[in-house]
């Protein structure tokens, strides 16, 4: 097969994972901003409305653990497929809803399917992908994974006001089709495993403790993170993880290979990606509350005030790619996490009166940082990764993600409601009169600059695992090196 075969063939493997990924995760973002209509039109609460992304997420993070046995026992292609038909008829069941009772049980089985295509298609870019090509290939991979949030309220405004919120639903039909195609068209079939059995026990302690954890992080600041029912889920989660960590570093064909976490590597690159996934959700979680709530703005204002940047990151995300072997992996790893840092501090300086403006420069500023961040560490991290443990090493890293992202919204969530109510009642003791109708809105302003710098002291965490991660990946390089030239 010669270059250009090559290449062409690259593209197709490409844009048959992107679209699949793009669709499943633009689904969590366009939702958020239809949960009011939904709630009108469906008759509901908030309370029962908000497990609709709620039980969505929780099903994701369930799911991610099985994925490396079911892509072992019938191949990343056809588990892939599986999930892009299950996605499909899962999206035409939502938005035939009749109540809000089938919606979430629709949704959840939705987030199932959701949840086994990014570690899958994440595993089928190092399995399918020549190994000088794969850096690029995980960039593009981002770039769905990314740009899909990001987009999300932006579109999901759009359709919900001019076309209803079912329409955020059927718009994945389309979608899911043309991945449909592709992945049975120009993916390869890999080799399964057929001979593996699953490890019930594992499946068991696994669903168990991360959908405990995911509750209490979702609803901690609502049930009381020290009350009966929140120390209940945290006791059951860490039981059961603990339980499952022991029972897989002891069984012979254990559900998911934690055995990878032995590749030093791939152990601080985890810490370095949860440490990132934690500083883009206080963006994705923060900046909207505050612009609806200090500015005024509509979700389709917040949706297109966030695309600038969303488009820029596909931009630097491509750039980072392409710079991979030619400049040290470090520079624009780093480079991305400082702007990051710059950024979530920058945003913790925020006012009744800050303009548009001063919110789409770091905006993008984060969403660059982002960009180049992101693509850099999953390569790093899975370079150190056997061929054959990719599809284990995806599933936890794509577990961890979904774990960490419900942590995250949890301790933001309720850092901003505890800071709101101070900054209250201190700014309350000194005021009177009409001064007192403006001092929610500047309480919920400065609660929100407090939250702000808490996510910035957690990124800049990350610096220290990303010089250690650099350094390990520059003595493996040369490892490497020598063992080809003797």
């Amino acid at each position: 097969m010669n270059a250009k075969q090559d290449g062409s063939r690259f593209w197709l493997i490409i844009l048959a994972i992107f679209f699949g990924n793009f669709s499943s995760i633009l689904n969590s973002g366009t939702v958020t901003v239809a949960l009011p209509f939904m709630m009108k039109d469906l008759h509901s609460d908030l309370n029962d409305t908000q497990w609709v992304t709620t039980g969505f997420m929780l099903a994701m993070g369930s799911i991610a653990p099985i994925v490396g046995y079911l892509g072992d026992k019938i191949s990343y292609k056809r588990l892939y497929m599986f999930s892009l038909v299950g996605f499909l008829i899962c999206s035409i069941l939502c938005g035939c809803s009749w109540n809000i009772s089938s919606l979430i049980v629709f949704r959840i089985m939705q987030g199932l399917f959701c949840g086994a295509i990014l570690p899958a298609t994440l595993t089928i870019v190092y399995q399918a992908v020549p190994a000088e090509k794969q850096a690029l290939g995980v960039s593009l991979w981002s770039v769905a994974s990314m740009f899909a949030p990001a987009i999300g309220p932006t579109l999901g405004g759009l359709l919900t006001e001019y076309y209803g919120w079912k329409a955020i639903f059927f718009m994945n039909i389309p979608l899911a089709l043309l991945a449909i195609a592709l992945a049975s068209r120009y993916l390869p079939m890999q080799q399964a495993n057929k001979g593996s059995s699953l490890d019930l026990a594992g499946l068991l302690t696994a669903v168990t403790g991360s959908t405990s954890l995911m509750m209490y992080f979702t609803q901690g600041n609502k049930i009381g993170w020290f009350s009966g029912w929140g120390i209940l889920w945290m006791t059951l989660g860490v039981v059961s993880i603990a339980l499952f960590i022991w029972r897989e570093l002891t069984a012979k064909t254990p559900l998911l290979n934690l055995r990878v976490f032995r590749h030093t590597t791939f152990a601080f690159g985890i810490v370095v990606n949860c440490i990132l996934t934690i500083g883009l959700y206080a963006g994705a979680f923060l900046l909207p509350i505050y612009m609806e709530n200090a500015l005024g703005s509509s979700s389709l204002t917040v949706g297109l005030m966030m695309l600038p940047g969303a488009l820029l990151m596909i931009g630097a995300s491509l750039l980072s790619g392409r710079l991979h072997g030619k400049i040290r992996p470090e520079y624009p790893l780093l480079g991305g996490a400082f702007l990051l840092i710059i950024a979530t501090w920058a945003f913790s300086r925020l006012s009744l009166t800050t303009s548009y403006a001063f919110i789409i420069g770091w905006m993008i500023c984060r969403y660059v940082g982002l960009g180049f961040s992101s693509p850099n560490i999953m390569t790093l991290s899975m370079s150190a990764i056997p061929k054959e443990s990719t599809g284990h090493a995806s599933a936890i890293t794509n577990w961890l993600r979904q774990v960490i992202a419900s942590f995250a919204i949890g301790i933001f969530s309720s850092v901003y409601s505890v800071r709101t109510q101070t900054h209250y009642a201190d700014l309350n003791a000194s005021a009177s009169g009409t001064v007192k109708t403006s001092l929610q809105a500047t309480a919920s302003v400065l609660a929100m600059n407090d939250t702000f710098i808490v996510a910035c002291v957690v990124t800049v965490v990350a610096i220290p695992f990303i010089v250690v991660l650099s350094s390990r990946s520059r003595i493996s390089g040369k490892k490497a090196a020598s063992t080809v030239s003797k």
